[in-house]
């Protein structure tokens, strides 16, 4: 899920809401400031979006170095089990060969899980990021005297002068800088899984 989708599931029931009251009462309802962002500009261009990122890019390199070791570590025990198959009888390979799957079975299903996990550790930090930075969102908002802030991509029409995105970006770096003591919106993975030996 994208920061964007995030963003929009927290402000477009507040919009949905306002029309239907217009709709459902045939008055017309008094001007409400309205303030816009871009969720994902925001993400990108705090230093604490940012960091976020680059820890999960990070991640998500290990995760692909892990693959890459333990395919090799397979690969290579498989040459080494065809190796073996000549000078042994049918029953005893079938022992070896049916203990070689069930590994190749188990190490495949612990990385596709670590890749899972890593995917619902993006959206953790991305909600999280929302969460954070919600306190300076309100403030800027009661600033302006708006009553909601929402996606600018959503907005059929707005003025330039709605949107707060880089004020945003600068009060969060401000006020979050990178993000450090946050540490808690990336929790650690299971540690690195090794391949089962006989």
């Amino acid at each position: 899920m994208t920061i964007a989708a995030l963003f929009m599931a927290c402000t477009l029931p507040i919009a949905v809401s306002t029309s239907a009251n217009a709709q459902s009462t045939g008055f017309a309802l008094p001007e409400i400031p309205v303030l816009t962002i871009e969720p994902d500009r925001l993400f990108a261009g705090t230093r604490f979006g940012q960091s976020l990122s680059k820890e999960i890019e990070a991640r998500g390199n290990q995760l692909a170095a892990e693959n890459r070791r333990i395919e090799k570590e397979l690969a290579d025990e498989e040459g080494e089990l065809t190796g073996k198959r000549e000078t042994m009888t049918p029953e005893e390979f079938r022992v070896l060969a049916d203990d070689f799957d069930l590994r190749v079975t188990t190490a495949r299903s612990a990385q596709d899980e670590k890749a899972r996990a890593l995917a619902a550790l993006s959206d953790q930090a991305q909600l999280g990021f929302l969460q954070a930075i919600a306190p300076i969102l309100e403030a800027m908002m009661n600033e302006n005297g708006a009553s909601v802030i929402l996606d600018r991509r959503a907005v059929f029409l707005s003025a330039d002068a709605s949107d707060i995105t880089t004020a945003a970006v600068r009060r969060i770096d401000e006020k979050l800088a990178d993000g450090a003591g946050l540490s808690e919106l990336l929790p650690e993975v299971d540690a690195e899984t090794t391949t089962p030996k006989q």
